[in-house]
C-alpha cells in the first residue's frame, strides 16, 4: 500500500496549519508529485452542512487555505468545492453552508476559489460493482486532478467518515438520500462509495484531524475532540486504516474497509500500513468515543450470517434505534422530509413525524437536521433486549 504521512498539529493558527500541511505533503515527495502545471484542481472538502467550523462537522477552512497555497505553488489552479446534503444544492444554498463553515470570508478577501456552478454532470464508472454511472457535481468532470480534503469523524451509519466517504458529496443536493434509498445495508452502501472512489480517482488525501469529532457523528450530534494532527496519502484506505488506528477504531467495525479487502485493495491488517512521521504516542485516543450504534454492534452479532439473513427482517424494528423527532426543538422546517430517501416523514403541526414501518434506519434525517431535533431512541422490545445485554450500552 502506498504510505500515510502524519503531522502534528495543535490549533487552526494559519502559519502552524501552512507548516504541517507543507509536511505531511513533503514526507510524500512534495505537492509537484500530485500536481501538475495549469492543472485546475478541485479541493473536495467536507461540508457537510451549513455548520461552524468550531462544530468539527467540516474541514476546517485554514486546512484548505494552506494546502491551496501549496497548490497554486505548483503552478495548479484550485478551487473549492462540495455539495452539502441537507441544503438545497443552489447558489444560495452554497453561500449560507460557505459563510457557515468560514470559507465566504476567505474567498470575499480572494484568498480562495469557491465553487458556484450548481448544475450537474454523468461519470461513468465501468469497474463499479453497486453503481456504473454516477450524476455528480459539474467540478469533478471539468477539473484536471482532484484532491480529497476529509475530516476525521465517527458516523453512525458506517462507524467512520474519513477518506473513503468524502467523494459521497460529489453527488449532488439531495440526490444522496436515493442512494441510501437503494443501497440499504452497510456492505452496499460501502461498495458504492468504493465505487466512487474507482470513479474520481483522487490523486491525493489529506485529512483534518485536529479538531475532530466523536460520538454519534457525523452531524451536529458529535462532539468535538481535539486531536492535533493531519494526514496525507493517495491511498483512501491505507488513510482511514492509519485514522481508525489513531481513535482506537476496529478496522473491520468500517463497511468500506472491509468491502476494499473483499476487492482486494489491501489485506484488512493495519500493520501493513507503511505510517511516515509517525506520532502515535502524541495522537493516539484509544478513549475516542464511539457511535453507540457501532458500539452497539462491537460484539459483531449483526455480521453472523444467519443474523443477518433471518433475524434482520424479523428484528428490525428492535435491533435498531428508530429516529423520532423532538417536539421541543423541531421547527417544521422540513429538512426530514426533503432528504428522506423512503418519504417516510411527513410534517404535521409542529413537528416532524416518522412512518416507522417505511423507514429504513439510513439515519439522513438525524445526521442532516440543521436543529439537532432528531434523537435516535430504540423501541420497548429494543431496550428490554438492551438490559439484557445483547445491544451493548444498554441500547439506549
Amino acid at each position: 500500500m502506498d504510505p500515510v504521512s502524519m503531522a502534528q498539529c495543535r490549533h487552526y493558527d494559519y502559519d502552524a496549519v501552512e507548516a504541517s500541511v507543507r509536511r505531511c505533503v513533503d514526507l510524500l515527495g512534495g505537492i509537484n508529485k500530485f500536481v501538475r502545471p495549469g492543472q485546475r484542481v478541485l479541493l473536495k472538502i467536507n461540508l457537510l452542512t451549513a455548520a461552524a467550523p468550531e462544530k468539527a462537522v467540516t474541514t476546517h477552512p485554514a486546512v484548505t487555505l494552506a494546502l491551496s497555497n501549496l497548490v497554486r505553488e505548483a503552478g495548479g489552479r484550485p478551487v473549492v468545492a462540495d455539495s452539502p446534503g441537507p441544503i438545497p444544492y443552489t447558489a444560495t444554498g452554497l453561500k449560507m453552508a460557505y459563510r457557515s463553515a468560514g470559507y465566504l470570508a476567505l474567498s470575499e478577501q480572494g484568498l480562495l476559489e469557491l465553487n458556484w456552478d450548481t448544475s450537474a454532470a454523468w461519470l461513468s464508472c465501468p469497474a463499479g460493482r453497486a453503481v456504473k454511472r454516477f450524476e455528480v457535481i459539474r467540478p469533478v468532470v471539468e477539473c484536471d486532478a482532484v484532491i480529497a480534503v476529509p475530516k476525521l469523524k465517527t458516523h453512525m451509519f458506517t462507524s467512520f467518515t474519513g477518506a473513503t466517504k468524502i467523494l459521497f458529496g460529489v453527488i449532488p443536493g439531495l440526490a444522496k438520500a436515493g442512494y441510501h434509498a437503494k443501497l440499504q445495508s452497510g456492505e452496499q452502501f460501502a461498495d458504492m462509495l468504493l465505487d466512487i472512489v474507482e470513479a474520481v480517482k483522487p490523486t491525493l488525501y489529506l485529512m483534518d484531524g485536529i479538531l475532530a469529532m466523536e460520538g454519534d457523528g457525523p452531524g451536529l450530534h458529535g462532539r468535538p475532540r481535539p486531536l492535533g494532527v493531519l494526514l496525507a496519502a493517495a491511498d483512501p484506505v491505507a488513510m482511514d486504516a492509519a485514522a481508525c488506528g489513531i481513535i482506537g477504531m476496529d478496522v473491520m467495525e468500517v463497511p468500506m474497509l472491509r468491502a476494499a479487502v473483499e476487492r482486494g485493495w489491501w489485506s484488512g491488517n493495519p500493520a501493513d500500513v507503511e505510517v511516515l512521521g509517525d506520532l502515535w504516542d502524541k495522537v493516539a485516543a484509544p478513549d475516542f468515543k464511539k457511535p453507540d450504534r457501532v458500539a452497539r454492534d462491537a460484539r459483531g452479532l449483526d455480521r453472523m450470517a444467519w443474523y443477518q439473513r433471518i433475524l434482520v427482517p424479523l428484528f428490525k424494528q428492535a435491533l435498531t434505534p428508530r429516529p423520532v423527532p423532538s417536539a421541543e426543538r423541531c421547527n417544521s422546517c422540513a429538512t426530514c422530509h426533503r432528504i428522506c430517501p423512503q418519504k417516510a416523514i411527513t410534517i404535521t403541526g409542529d413537528a416532524a413525524l416518522v412512518n416507522d414501518r417505511d423507514c429504513i434506519r439510513c439515519y439522513c434525517c438525524h445526521e442532516m437536521c440543521p436543529e439537532a431535533a432528531i434523537d435516535l431512541k430504540y423501541s420497548i422490545a429494543g431496550r428490554v433486549i438492551g438490559r439484557i445485554g445483547l445491544l451493548g450500552r444498554g441500547g439506549k
